[in-house]
Formats: structure tokens, C-alpha cells, sequence
């Protein structure tokens, strides 16, 4: 089976510095680690760490589940790269930000556009 593509790369969705570290992985390979639930499949991911942020491509439909800040970007490959083989990625994946949530106890932020 070859690696998990692990997205890594800067946005500016996540915080008013507008330079925030996010990492994500296909959405099948992180629902296989931390479970599924919820609409995009994203709800284990987000009890894990309090947060997550879920990419789609549109033209093809591929999704991809993350999280941001340096920190839980490196622990999020750690506790991937236990359960599976990954290659890092130092870019976006073509796909953008329709979805993400904080534990905060704020709703669920649809992303407009």
C-alpha cells in the first residue's frame, strides 16, 4: 500500500495572523485512525482534538480532514504514522476549506464561497 499523502502548508482561515500551520490526510485514512461520526465523517478527529478543519476538491469530490496549529500538526502525523505509513507534503492538496469546527463550545463554521 503506499504512504498517506499528510498535507502541510500555511492558511489563513484559522487565525487573525493569517498564517496558521494545517495538516491534513484523505478523509478515508483519518476516519480509519480516529473514527467517523458526524456529516463529513470528521467526528472523531475533532473529539481527538478538540477541533477540526475538513477540504474538499471539488471536481473530484476527495476530501481531506485536518487540523491546524503546529502543534497538533505534529501530533496529528505522529498518531498517524503509528497506524500507517505517510509521506509529508509541504503544500495544500488541491482542494479548499468547506468546513470546520472548534470544541469551544462555538457552532460548527460552514465556510461561505
Amino acid at each position: 500500500m503506499p504512504p498517506c499523502p499528510v498535507y502541510l502548508f500555511r492558511n489563513s482561515a484559522f487565525a487573525p495572523s493569517g498564517d496558521t500551520v494545517v495538516s491534513l490526510a484523505p478523509l478515508d485514512q483519518v476516519i480509519a485512525v480516529y473514527g467517523g461520526g458526524g456529516v463529513w465523517g470528521e467526528a472523531g478527529l475533532s473529539s481527538a482534538f478538540g477541533g477540526v478543519a475538513v477540504f474538499r476538491n471539488e471536481a473530484s469530490g476527495e476530501r481531506f480532514a485536518g487540523v491546524w496549529g503546529a502543534r497538533n500538526a505534529a501530533r496529528f502525523h505522529r498518531e498517524l504514522q503509528a497506524h500507517m505509513s505517510i509521506t509529508v507534503i509541504d503544500e495544500a492538496p488541491d482542494a479548499r476549506l468547506v468546513f470546520y469546527e472548534t470544541k469551544s463550545g462555538r457552532p460548527p463554521k460552514p465556510v461561505q464561497g
